[in-house]
């Protein structure tokens, strides 16, 4: 962050809008210091120079005026993830993303760390031919950040490493001779795809080519683990996974 001539410069991510009046909007962006809000005035007016940076999943250079809600005063455009939004699926990934760091990101997390994470996940997703298996890496990965610790290496019990189980509603793995059976257990494919999400470097993943039935089960289970973890149900994850 940066400060001149009384004005802030921040460079953000536009995870929403929502309209402000007739002709302004409310933004809210996410960026190396963490959330920012912020009033974009007039930016519904057909001249306005921010008219198209005022919009939700937007990479944009920001400055802001000062004051505890501030006013976007210029917006330089970084990226607008034009491959991403030409792309159906891949823009509902982009919009369950927005909404897990929007509804669970406080202001006490690693925010360099994250807005980091958050654009090699986004520049991944540019290219991917399976964009769900860069949502679910997304969406395992973000559980650490939240302080949300898995042992997905070996069995939770004795430390076996192969032939193991998932165990979704504790998000342990395990084998077979301490699986919990009044749990809901899930096969190996299920516990290594979801070991490789959380585990893998995004800069060096190579998709495992799940299908669709696949990989809306691994979305379900980890959406027992945010409801588990983080009592949070994404209205996003909903549509995205109805689309399958």
């Amino acid at each position: 962050m940066a400060s001149t001539n009384n004005a802030i410069v921040r460079k953000g991510f536009i995870l929403r809008t929502i309209d402000y009046k007739d002709t302004s909007k409310l933004l809210y962006a996410y960026t190396l210091e963490g959330h920012a809000s912020m009033i974009a005035r007039g930016v519904k007016k057909m001249n306005s120079p921010l008219r198209h940076q005022a919009q939700t999943h937007m990479l944009l250079e920001m400055t802001l005026s000062s004051g505890k809600f501030p006013t976007l005063k210029e917006a330089t455009l970084l990226d607008y993830y034009k491959d991403i939004k030409s792309d159906y699926i891949k823009t509902n990934v982009l919009s369950v993303i927005s909404e897990l760091i929007y509804y669970n990101v406080t202001f006490d997390d690693n925010h360099p760390l994250l807005f980091q994470f958050l654009l090699k996940v986004t520049n991944a997703l540019k290219t991917t031919s399976a964009p769900l298996e860069i949502l679910a890496i997304f969406e395992m990965k973000f559980l650490h950040f939240e302080g949300i610790g898995l042992n997905l290496k070996a069995c939770d019990t004795c430390g076996q490493k192969e032939d193991l189980l998932l165990d979704g509603s504790a998000g342990i793995l395990t084998c077979s001779a301490h699986a919990n059976k009044q749990h809901n257990l899930y096969e190996s494919t299920y516990a290594n795809a979801l070991q490789t999400f959380y585990y893998v470097d995004i800069l060096t993943f190579t998709p495992l080519c799940m299908n669709d039935t696949e990989m809306r089960l691994v979305l379900e289970i980890i959406d027992g683990l945010y409801m588990t973890h983080l009592a949070f149900n994404s209205k996003a994850k909903r549509i995205l996974k109805s689309l399958l």
